[in-house]
């Protein structure tokens, strides 16, 4: 608290210096400071975002997450913990309603309307005890679905993260076309000049350079439109400057690991939808109630296998298209590697060279897009084990 404090007395523009050199503000972290270590602390607190720091940000700086947590607290105080305590509570405040209503008399010059408000309190009181009696939540299951809600705010600023990088590689992709547009319209008014383009063929060629164009400056707005989704979400402003690292190269032994008939168990134990359907259950008294949640549980079950197996299969795929880049990408490097030759020996042109040497850049950032795809399904896969698996 006391970093906070000094920065409240510095001026207007050492203000906006000192809070463009830090991270999330310590001032409106989630948890005391005891929570964690120093070490951790300050690796939240830095201006430095990395991948692996988002579940823990999202935890601290999230105002969602952190709007949960207290609307948790309120419902503990207000209703309690347990379904027994909920139902109570239910039947507390229409036993108040009930003991409120004052019945007028039928000579009373206001009757109409008093009659009107005493039947809607009755209506009003009679929900609440219908509530108490079908009420199946307790705080746990409260819990529960807001911690599902903030795993999944999680796995959003992932795909944030993941999103940012492919962005400023389409950028680079965009550069490149508009190199390779710039070489052609010169190409084509040279031919043009010489008697061997028409000039269908140059204005073709000036439309693909301002496609290239339009598409630079898509990607520089898909840039900051994900970049301050991302900071806002993990507590910084939108306008802050921190420095966003790379996110991790995909761990091809991961693969090897991964098996969705044996993760099936596991993926069944953390998912938090069938979770919340098992309190439901064990809170149910009423068997038609119970017989239908208990068929929820079971589509959940296999929807979640399901799930875990369509994981699987998009890892898998992802991994093909990785290695198919990968292929390209050596084959581009060979025909590279021959053309040089040939241009030594006077058998290429120094533009057909350039022209090579832009269809390997283009490859290499192909790359790394498969790289980041294959990355992101295989977190997917993770999350679907860890609790989030599609259960609809």
């Amino acid at each position: 608290m006391n970093h906070w404090k000094r920065v409240v007395w510095l001026g207007a523009a050492a203000v906006i210096a000192a809070r463009a050199s830090v991270g999330p503000d310590m001032a409106f972290a989630a948890s005391p400071e005891f929570a964690r270590s120093e070490e951790e602390w300050a690796g939240l607190r830095d201006n430095v975002l990395e991948y692996d720091e988002i579940e823990d940000l999202i935890a601290e700086y999230n105002t969602t997450v952190q709007t949960n947590q207290l609307d948790l607290n309120e419902f503990k105080r207000k209703y309690g913990d347990t379904k027994e305590d909920v139902s109570n509570k239910y039947r507390e405040m229409a036993e108040e309603i009930y003991s409120s209503i004052d019945y007028p008399d039928a000579d009373d010059m206001m009757y109409g309307m008093v009659v009107n408000s005493v039947l809607m309190a009755e209506i009003q009181a009679k929900n609440m005890l219908e509530q108490a009696d079908e009420n199946l939540e307790d705080s746990e299951i409260i819990y529960l679905g807001y911690k599902q809600a903030e795993k999944t705010l999680v796995t959003v600023a992932e795909t944030n993260m993941i999103n940012y990088e492919k962005n400023q590689l389409q950028l680079q992709q965009a550069e490149l076309a508009i190199r390779q547009a710039e070489r052609a319209v010169t190409g084509a008014a040279t031919r043009q000049a010489n008697g061997l383009a028409t000039s269908v063929e140059v204005l073709n060629a000036q439309e693909s350079l301002l496609t290239a164009r339009r598409n630079r400056e898509s990607a520089l707005s898909s840039i900051e439109t994900v970049r301050q989704k991302l900071l806002v979400m993990l507590g910084w402003k939108y306008d802050d400057q921190p420095e966003i690292r790379q996110v991790p190269k995909s761990d091809m032994e991961r693969i090897v690991h991964m098996n969705p008939y044996e993760d099936r168990e596991k993926a069944l134990e953390n998912n938090y939808t069938l979770q919340i359907n098992q309190k439901k259950l064990a809170n149910a008294t009423n068997q038609n109630v119970m017989e239908s949640i208990k068929k929820d549980i079971a589509d959940n079950e296999q929807k979640i296998g399901s799930s875990l197996v369509t994981s699987y299969q998009n890892v898998l795929a992802a991994k093909l298209a990785y290695d198919q880049a990968a292929a390209e990408l050596d084959l581009e490097n060979r025909n590279l590697q021959s053309l040089e030759i040939n241009y030594q020996h006077g058998n290429a042109s120094r533009t057909e060279v350039e022209s090579q040497r832009d269809v390997v850049q283009g490859k290499e950032i192909a790359i790394q897009i498969a790289d980041l795809n294959l990355f992101q399904i295989m977190e997917t896969y993770d999350w679907a084990v860890n609790g989030l698996a599609s259960t609809s």
